[in-house]
């Protein structure tokens, strides 16, 4: 009972200061007490084997489960397509059997470990799903800036964002995406960040087919969909050679998605959706079809600034 009549206290005395505090004040305490709470729980959002390395990545952790998925069973194998500016290797995954191959990025900012988490967990979903398997080839480079994940920071050794050098491609950590990206010759290119929104978002490449896919994702998850600035992102490159690419943008805080890899499954899952209905899907959700604009009803906003 004096619990009770204690909280009674509380609330009554919570109603009377709320009217002196002001409502901007309180707002700003909440705030910050929402900002503590990000960095309290935020390391523990990342997978507890990454402890070592803070809220970054573990690159250890990186080739450990890399090196545990290469049995060598349904021709599962990984590979070194690089190397760093400090000569770490950049690895790569490739897992199924089918004719057409989808090329997964993750890791190009090196302070967005959510990406190189993801991708691992997709290998592992991958291991279960023999449809995708037997119709499409992956191909997976879960960490693609190791020596900005060691510091955890968002650029190159050289200081240079590897999501606006794939016009020039003159950093190592580029020039090895393209170099497997020539070799897999990939129908999609899935390149997954993370950034500061709770909520994850679609960043898509500038031709039809990838405004068609983003628009028939966006309606399946209602995930909203944005026009990639053309400023060198994978995204660019992508459109510049005429097939799928897409960025995806995980929540910080995504515990509800499984580190984000809930959200990099379902997108892969429409895909299949997708492709499979063919021409059907395509003129349904073709321009002239639409009453909103292709950039999923977000005004045509284009996509750029700190994020991807």
């Amino acid at each position: 009972m004096a619990i009770i009549l204690s909280g009674m206290h509380f609330l009554e005395s919570f109603k009377a200061n709320i009217s002196q505090i002001g409502l901007g004040n309180l707002l700003k305490v909440l705030g910050l007490i929402a900002f503590m709470a990000f960095l309290i729980f935020y390391p523990a959002s990342v997978p507890r084997e990454s402890s070592e390395a803070g809220p970054g990545v573990d690159y250890a952790y990186v080739e450990h489960v890399l090196a545990s998925y290469s049995d060598g069973v349904h021709g599962y194998s990984y590979g070194i397509c690089g190397y760093s500016v400090e000569s770490r290797p950049i690895y790569y995954y490739v897992i199924g059997e089918g004719n057409e191959t989808i090329l997964i990025l993750g890791g190009l900012h090196g302070d967005e470990p959510k990406g190189t988490y993801a991708c691992l967990e997709i290998l592992a979903n991958l291991t279960e799903s023999e449809y995708l398997l037997k119709r499409y080839r992956f191909v997976v480079i879960p960490l693609c800036n190791p020596d900005g994940a060691a510091t955890f920071r968002r650029r190159n050794l050289r200081d240079v964002d590897l999501n606006r050098d794939f016009y020039d491609f003159s950093q190592p950590e580029t020039q090895a995406i393209r170099r497997i990206f020539v070799e897999s010759s990939p129908v999609l290119l899935i390149d997954v960040h993370e950034s500061l929104s709770g909520e994850p978002i679609i960043i898509y490449a500038n031709n039809t087919k990838s405004r068609l896919l983003a628009r028939f994702f966006s309606l399946e998850t209602d995930i909203p969909g944005f026009l990639a600035a053309d400023v060198g992102q994978s995204a660019n490159f992508a459109e510049k050679n005429g097939i799928y690419g897409v960025i995806i943008e995980l929540p910080i805080l995504s515990w509800k998605y499984k580190n984000g890899s809930i959200i990099v499954w379902r997108f892969i899952e429409s895909w299949a959706r997708f492709e499979r209905n063919g021409m059907h899907i395509k003129e349904r959700y073709a321009p002239h079809r639409l009453n909103v604009d292709l950039t999923c009803g977000v005004g045509g906003k284009v996509f750029d600034g700190r994020g991807p």
